[in-house]
């Protein structure tokens, strides 16, 4: 499946999911963040392997301390996902060509959420994603090592 394809397809499938615990981890202790109310956005640009079909890689999390029940929070994690399957399609056109933006969306609110909620809330974190894929990024150059101590 080529790259256009996901982009023109309203689905969430498991290539555009992020799953794993090494890349997850990785998200958290070296990702940017921001909050967009009732969400908190942690993103990472990485480079795009080979083997990877999709420009984004996407989690959902909804804390326990929030929401008390499974059925809440499963149901606040499909109204986010639904939301999110909908709007991403403005965001894979402005990644990058050989990026790869890994995402975590992390629900803060304590109330359960509406989907006119989600859809406004995943609209303003995906429109200050694209100002940080606009934003220049500092090149270091990592051809040079610093001088060691001896």
């Amino acid at each position: 499946m080529s790259t256009n394809r996901i982009h023109q397809r309203f689905t969430l499938g498991a290539i555009e999911r992020l799953k794993l615990r090494k890349q997850i981890e990785t998200l958290f202790q070296q990702g940017e963040a921001f909050s967009v109310f009732p969400l908190r956005v942690v993103y990472k640009f990485t480079e795009l392997a080979e083997t990877e079909e999709s420009p984004v890689r996407i989690g959902f999390s909804i804390p326990k301390k929030r929401i008390k029940k499974a059925v809440g929070r499963n149901k606040v994690r499909r109204v986010l996902k639904e939301a999110w399957r909908l709007n991403k399609h403005s965001l894979y056109g402005v990644i990058p060509e050989g990026t790869q933006l890994h995402g975590f969306l992390v629900y803060t609110g304590s109330e359960k959420l509406t989907f006119a909620e989600a859809e406004t809330a995943v609209r303003k974190a995906i429109s200050k994603l694209k100002i940080a894929i606009a934003k220049p990024k500092p090149i270091v150059d990592n051809t040079t090592s610093p001088p060691q101590n001896l």
